[in-house]
């Protein structure tokens, strides 16, 4: 193929060879010659070198190629790190056959740009064996990087049969896929089994005092105008107001979106877990809901990614395969976090962060509203000396600690702090 890889790929109009360049040029020359000497066999063999490019390049601006592509891709939905088959079948829908040709297949989200090879000839549509009038390209993808990715369009090379014309035709769109992040086994963060809602209410409700005003104790980071100061009378210790009396419990994953520059192993560990602990909580049986700690532009203010244990995590899985890095001029949203989690029963709070910088006040008042509180630390050992780690486990919270850099990361987990 004649693009290199680095650059795009584009289809390109009937254009003559060098060969019928030459062709041309020799037979204008002949004809020179046969004028000057009158030899007419050589008038005439001139003629035939200038008229047979000149023919074949009409012929096939006459008769352009007529193909259609049909894709198949196994699994549809697959996870970051897998494989993926492809197959795409070439018909031909014109009078015409097609000649054996190069091609090229466009890819995106593998190491992979693009799957070339050869095709062979099609027969004319006219043909009477359905084998002969299609052509099927299979091949496969390793190693898929979460997020959407495009597989085509196809792009064949094809000459005649004398080698005098080339162009370069498109065929077909590309098909999007989507890739997942990659869920792991996360036992080791040993998650209790879910309370029911019952059981939550006679909980909060077990904290209430005589006005019928759900309260409990006070939390750091709990806002003063929230203190119940009859109740905190009463039990002699500050308790400040439930604001609903029967909270649901749910299950919360922060993720921490602080902004970041290129591609961070760390974040991308980070979403694997963040997935890995959602399916963990829904199998449990727990209400899930994700939330992210920097403002995204391309998420609407009031969405949010909450799913019932009687749903399917798709939605929220789909938000994960398309998550970024916020932006650097994103504002952090732990007061909002916190102003939502207060709504919430005692449940899991599981926070996915990353070790390469000093966690912020705000995240580390998250734990007051978890029941376990886990910190997730993705990290590389560069990043040991900070010791955000530390820091977290230092304000109560359950810490895993996982190394971004491993072979695997999965097996490097490490847990410190409070035993989980």
């Amino acid at each position: 193929m004649a693009a290199s890889d680095a650059q795009p790929m584009t289809a390109r109009g009937l254009r003559p060879t060098p060969r019928a360049w030459g062709l041309l040029i020799a037979g204008a020359i002949v004809i020179a010659l046969a004028e000057l000497f009158g030899v007419v066999a050589l008038r005439f063999i001139g003629l035939v070198l200038v008229l047979l490019p000149v023919g074949a390049y009409l012929l096939r601006l006459l008769a352009p190629p007529r193909l259609e592509v049909e894709r198949s891709v196994y699994p549809t939905t697959v996870a970051a790190g897998d494989r993926i088959r492809v197959v795409a079948e070439v018909r031909n829908r014109s009078l015409f056959g097609f000649e054996s040709s190069t091609y090229v297949d466009t890819v995106t989200g593998t190491e992979r740009k693009r799957v070339s090879g050869v095709l062979s000839s099609i027969a004319t549509r006219l043909h009477r064996r359905e084998g002969r009038r299609r052509r099927r390209i299979a091949y496969a993808l390793t190693r898929m990087r979460r997020g959407l990715s495009e597989i085509g369009p196809l792009y064949l090379e094809n000459g005649d049969g004398l080698g005098l014309t080339t162009r370069r035709i498109r065929v077909g769109e590309a098909i999007e896929v989507e890739v997942w992040p990659h869920v792991h086994d996360v036992d080791r963060l040993n998650i209790p089994a879910l309370r029911t809602g019952a059981e939550a209410d006679v909980a909060l409700g077990r904290s209430g005092d005589a006005d019928d005003v759900v309260t409990r104790e006070y939390r750091r980071s709990d806002a003063l105008r929230r203190v119940h100061w009859r109740a905190t009378a009463r039990a002699g210790e500050l308790r400040v107001r439930q604001e609903e009396h029967h909270a649901e419990v749910v299950a919360v994953v922060v993720l921490d979106t602080a902004p970041n520059a290129g591609t961070d192993p760390r974040f991308e560990l980070g979403v694997s877990v963040a997935a890995s602990v959602l399916t963990r909580l829904h199998a449990l049986g727990y209400d899930t809901e994700l939330l992210e700690t920097h403002d995204d532009p391309d998420v609407e203010e009031d969405v949010v990614y909450r799913t019932s244990a009687s749903e399917t995590l798709g939605r929220v899985m789909r938000r994960l395969m398309l998550v970024q890095p916020a932006e650097p001029e994103a504002d952090a949203r732990h007061e909002e976090l916190l102003d939502r989690l207060a709504g919430v029963g005692r449940a899991p709070v599981i926070f996915v962060t990353r070790g390469d910088r000093e966690p912020e006040a705000g995240a580390l008042d998250i734990e007051a509203y978890g029941s376990p509180a886990i910190a997730v630390v993705c990290e590389t050992g560069a990043d040991r000396e900070l010791r955000a780690a530390d820091r977290f486990a230092d304000s109560g919270w359950q810490v895993v600690r996982m190394n971004a850099g491993a072979i695997d990361p999965w097996s490097s987990a490490q847990r410190i702090g409070v035993s989980i």
